[in-house]
């Protein structure tokens, strides 16, 4: 396939250097001193799927320094709040057949792209691994707790089409999976991040530290009843379809393999960059509010969180 990685952070150089490794055409599009040494040095891939040397990859600061191509897939892996901007400046670059997946964190990213696109291009992704960039040129895989998931949503994509997809990553080495159940199993990522992320990175402290405590814990607990609450008058299709259920599931098989994690969003704070707080319990808190439910713990973190933007940004 021809893929372009538009935002190459951390996670979408990750997969776009596996890609690259398994044959695929693959340009980067990211931020200047990572794109210079990429381009002179090559891309360097360790952590927990192996160390992998590649050669200079294809890549970018701005989509007009890039030479005229189509792509088969443009893989979104921008902050949430840059979605709308970046689908802005890839409408000229896109071809009638070319497929973007948002390969992000959060509610609400795949419908920007569809406002454009439409949901027959559109795909989403529940993205479950962490990585991080230790220098420009070097991305590390820290940690996983579940492969990827890839699918469409109103199955407006052809089965085919975005299976396809899924098993050319799951074969470069990104483990991955197809499912028709993506709206589901993205509201599942999005309450674990909406009970870990924030505070996580408020108390400067791991995953796993965040269920010691029963002050925390009693958080966590509110965080995801709120979202079950908001989900339910949505008639989205939650899995479990209780809260207590989910809590379950998230104390005994998705917190464990991440205990040792420390939120990304801990890191944004420290550098003094916007979080992603409006797309995780700040939607939450915006749906409940669209639908008449009260979400105070959901909205008291959002607020937290940006009262923090503002502390470290100097603002």
């Amino acid at each position: 396939m021809k893929i372009l990685i538009m935002g190459a952070g951390a996670m979408g150089t990750a997969v776009g250097g596996f890609m690259a490794r398994a044959g695929h055409d693959v340009v980067l599009i990211g931020r200047e001193a990572h794109v210079n040494a990429i381009r002179s040095r090559g891309l360097h891939i360790t952590g927990i799927w192996g160390e992998h040397q590649l050669g200079p990859i294809p890549a970018f600061t701005t989509l007009a320094e890039m030479p005229e191509k189509t792509f088969d897939l443009v893989l979104v892996a921008v902050k949430s709040y840059d979605t709308r901007d970046a689908v802005c400046l890839l409408e000229p670059h896109l071809a009638p057949t070319t497929l973007l997946c948002a390969y992000q964190n959060g509610l609400g990213n795949a419908e920007i792209l569809a406002e454009t696109v439409g949901w027959e291009r559109v795909l989403g992704a529940r993205v479950i691994f962490g990585a991080r960039i230790n220098q420009p040129g070097e991305v590390e895989i820290t940690v996983i707790a579940e492969p990827t998931a890839i699918g469409a949503y109103h199955n407006a994509v052809s089965e085919t089409r975005a299976r396809a997809v899924a098993e050319a990553m799951n074969e470069a080495g990104v483990p991955t999976v197809y499912t028709d159940q993506i709206q589901t199993i993205l509201w599942s990522k999005v309450a674990y991040n909406c009970a870990l992320n924030p505070l996580s990175a408020l108390l400067d402290v791991p995953y796993g530290e965040l269920a010691k405590q029963a002050h925390t814990r009693k958080m966590m607990a509110d965080i995801i009843h709120e979202l079950y609450t908001v989900g339910a008058a949505m008639r989205i299709a939650l899995a479990p379809d209780t809260a207590e259920a989910y809590l379950e599931r998230f104390y005994d098989k998705l917190l464990p393999p991440t205990a040792a994690h420390y939120a990304s969003m801990r890191e944004d704070l420290k550098k003094g960059r916007r979080t992603e707080i409006d797309a995780l319990n700040g939607r939450i808190a915006q749906l409940g509010h669209e639908h008449d439910i009260l979400c105070p713990a959901n909205a008291l973190l959002t607020a937290l969180v940006h009262a923090r933007e503002k502390e470290v940004g100097g603002q």
